[in-house]
């Protein structure tokens, strides 16, 4: 089965069937039963529909309830594919957590071992003293700048919606480590954070590190990285929304948040936050441009 567009969709998420031969891009989705037979044409018309149907809409927050129109034997066999999905994309996020760790290990100890042959070259030159950490503190930048960044903030954060919606925020689980992960981050060059999904990761540790920055006053740009494009647009509106913005104000100078995918981008001068689509099916990649 071949599905064809006239413009350019979203590539949808890769799944592995030994059965079945996938190839996608941003106009196709082709399906091909290789090694799979069924008892009729109607049964394997059935099954590579359910799969094609999967691809496309099975990643779609909107059309995730697709799946409840179709007849039970079919619904059944999307939950296999939903479930095989699931194993996939959490054995490929356990291989690059894992490889994240070992170069994070590697780069710690690289970092050890030169503070133990400074600590040693100290010594033989006639100074022993304490080794002093290797932490970099990060420029403020002049002080009228400064001021006006956190200025910014304080306007954002007295109006009664930024207020409204920061009652909501807190009753999410990532809101009770906001000051830990932000301790941890003046401190560490990388932090990996893994938690549920739903638990406020991609909305709102994004917002931390924005509030964090222009209240101590740095002037900073914050790129927050989807495999969507729908998930970039989405998330961006949404955390216009949680700091009191108005909802036709991202992407303008009104804004601090705007959004950057496939030939379309909301951004300004102005822009603190991005949320920018990528390829790569990973989760949230956040960094910081001071």
């Amino acid at each position: 089965m071949e599905v064809k567009w006239s413009k350019p969709q979203d590539t949808p998420l890769p799944l592995t069937l030994d059965v079945v031969t996938l190839k996608s891009n941003p106009y196709v989705v082709f399906a091909s039963m290789d090694t799979i037979a069924t008892q009729t044409s109607q049964e394997a018309e059935g099954y590579i529909s359910t799969l094609a149907l999967f691809l496309i809409f099975g990643q779609s927050s909107k059309e995730s309830k697709a799946y409840l129109r179709l007849p039970a034997v079919w619904r059944d066999l999307w939950g296999e594919f939903a479930s095989l999905r699931k194993e996939q994309e959490d054995e490929s996020d356990k291989k690059t957590v894992r490889g994240l760790k070992y170069l994070i290990q590697e780069c710690t100890g690289k970092s050890e071992q030169d503070v133990v042959l400074t600590h040693n070259f100290r010594k033989r030159n006639g100074n022993g003293g304490e080794v002093e950490p290797s932490t970099k503190q990060r420029p403020s930048g002049n002080v009228g700048l400064s001021d006006e960044l956190a200025s910014i903030w304080r306007a954002k954060a007295s109006t009664p919606a930024f207020n409204r919606m920061v009652q909501s925020r807190m009753n999410l689980p990532i809101w009770a480590y906001k000051d830990e992960i932000l301790k941890i981050l003046d401190s560490h060059q990388a932090i990996i954070i893994c938690s549920e999904t739903g638990s406020g990761k991609s909305t709102q540790i994004p917002s931390f590190i924005l509030e964090h920055e222009l209240i101590e006053g740095r002037n900073c740009k914050i790129y927050v990285t989807e495999p969507r494009r729908i998930s970039a647009i989405s998330l961006a509106r949404r955390v216009s929304e949680e700091l009191g913005e108005n909802k036709n104000d991202i992407g303008t100078s009104r804004s601090l948040v705007g959004y950057a995918i496939r030939l379309e981008s909301k951004l300004t001068q102005s822009t603190k936050l991005v949320y920018a689509y990528v390829t790569r099916p990973y989760s949230n990649i956040i960094g910081c441009d001071n």
